[in-house]
């Protein structure tokens, strides 16, 4: 959980039960050649994925949200 915390676009991680472990919400921007999914599927395979302890990986990408 530190190890994912120490990523610089991993924004919050989160122990849950069931067939995952840990959620860990990631912010990528937009660049301008590359989308921001593709940019998170980069952060998730050149840094998740090489992060002490992780074994594997499901990546869901957001495309709308709301919070108060």
């Amino acid at each position: 959980m530190n190890n994912l915390m120490e990523l610089d676009e991993v924004r919050e991680v989160h122990i849950i039960p069931g067939e995952w472990d840990i959620i860990a919400v990631v912010e990528a921007e937009k660049g301008i050649v590359v989308s921001s999914d593709e940019r998170v599927y980069d952060i998730v395979l050149d840094k998740i994925e090489k992060t002490k302890h992780v074994q594997d990986t499901n990546t869901m990408v957001s495309h709308f949200s709301k919070s108060k």
